[in-house]
């Protein structure tokens, strides 16, 4: 009896125990806080289940005072670098915009109260009508209400030290201490873009989602009309909060494809001044200006690099303005933004239009 006591204590239990040892160590879905030179880099292969695992198992989020949503191109920028805020970046790959309220919410739920700000970094893609369903279709994504409920599950985060799914991203996370890949996360909810692409890869990139976007933007696209009411309710669900909305920067290429070519300067006009008009300002980063202009600043047809990153912040937060380019960022209002579109539809309408067509 005794051996045979021992033989399970030697094929079951003691097995169990050093991969429930690997996970906790590595943790690899972010249910501690613990941090070590073997789990710094981090692949963010669920960022939903992730984000809201950190923001409810530790007190990142419940320290913040401020919330940072938005797409991939948003979850890049560093939540450290937005001065005067303590601000958690609860941004996602693909995060549409009907996702916003319903990510607000539990956000709101885990801290427990409300945010003193909302800060959202609004693509142009999202004004398309079919984008959310594109996005479902192409990754199936759950509802955010059913990330939080996973969280929640009594024993959840012990549970998943004890799955083989748990224990191959802790062997990938290892991997990638020692061999790091263009995009990781940290411990402190900071992704990095750690290596630079090449030119040639660059080009690469950029025609790969010229082609992935392709079809929500130009054969399948027409303007969102609940654009407006989708903002007036997020305002109106957070009377408490104050918003910062900010147009994300894209490369020329993309811009020209998608605004230019596409023929859809009206919407992307339109999409401004229903923003301000709801809001009152955005700040203005996906124009033609000196940092999309130059395709030094991406790594892909619309995602920058750090420097520009940090600079975004900056200018939403108001300071290091001796460092950002003056065309970068402007900040549009109901009193500029009509001489603003002046200026950039004769913009549109000369060089860049003339430049597209050749």
């Amino acid at each position: 009896m005794k051996n045979v006591v021992r033989l399970w204590l030697f094929l079951v239990i003691i097995p169990l125990v050093l991969l429930a040892a690997l996970n906790y160590y590595i943790d690899p879905l972010w249910c501690f806080s613990h941090s070590n030179s073997l789990n710094n880099r981090q692949d963010g292969f669920n960022e939903r289940q992730q984000k809201t695992n950190r923001a409810y198992f530790t007190q990142m989020l419940r320290n913040s005072d401020s919330i940072l949503l938005g797409s991939s191109r948003t979850a890049y920028i560093n939540q450290f670098d937005f001065k005067g805020m303590r601000l958690y970046n609860y941004a996602t790959d693909n995060m549409v915009p009907k996702e916003y309220e319903r990510w607000i919410e539990i956000a709101k739920r885990i801290k427990g109260g409300s945010f003193r700000n909302i800060v959202i970094g609004i693509d142009f893609f999202g004004t398309a009508e079919n984008y959310d369903a594109v996005v479902d279709r192409y990754y199936n994504h759950k509802k955010p209400e059913d990330y939080f409920a996973q969280t929640i599950e009594p024993l959840y985060r012990y549970k998943m030290l004890l799955t083989w799914d748990s224990t191959k991203h802790s062997i990938r996370d290892i991997k990638r201490v020692y061999n790091p890949t263009v995009s990781d996360y940290d411990r402190n909810n900071v992704r990095h873009v750690s290596i630079k692409v090449s030119p040639k890869q660059l080009e690469k990139n950029i025609e790969r989602d010229i082609d992935e976007y392709l079809i929500p933007m130009t054969k399948e696209y027409r303007y969102r009309s609940d654009w407006p009411l989708l903002l007036e309710n997020l305002k109106k669900r957070n009377p408490e909060s104050s918003f910062i909305l900010f147009t994300t920067p894209v490369s020329m290429p993309f811009f020209k494809k998608f605004v230019v070519e596409a023929g859809h300067i009206d919407e992307y006009f339109r999409w401004l001044n229903e923003t301000v008009s709801v809001f009152g300002r955005v700040y203005h980063f996906m124009d033609i200006n000196s940092v999309t202009s130059d395709l030094k600043n991406f790594f892909d047809a619309h995602h920058v690099y750090a420097d520009v990153d940090r600079m975004i912040a900056q200018r939403i937060s108001g300071y290091g303005h001796e460092n950002i380019p003056k065309d970068f960022g402007v900040l549009l209002t109901k009193e500029n933004i009509d001489e603003y579109e002046k200026a950039m539809r004769r913009k549109l309408s000369g060089n860049l239009l003339k430049s597209s067509q050749n």
